[in-house]
């Protein structure tokens, strides 16, 4: 049960972080300021590894 609901995260996290990645180049290509995209991106990726290193432990 712990396994599926560490995927269910995962799944989660990996969604949001391409969404802030696409926002990120949408804003790029307009010239607009990318700083809190890249402040997210950094902090979810950060998150994103802890999770998988978690769901691997959990298993």
């Amino acid at each position: 049960m712990e396994l599926l609901f560490g995927v269910f995260i995962v799944a989660i996290l990996g969604t949001l972080w391409f969404l802030n990645l696409t926002a990120l180049l949408v804003k790029l290509k307009m010239d607009k300021s990318i700083q809190n995209q890249v402040i997210l991106g950094a902090v979810l990726t950060f998150i994103l590894i802890f999770a998988f290193m978690m769901v691997s432990f959990i298993r």
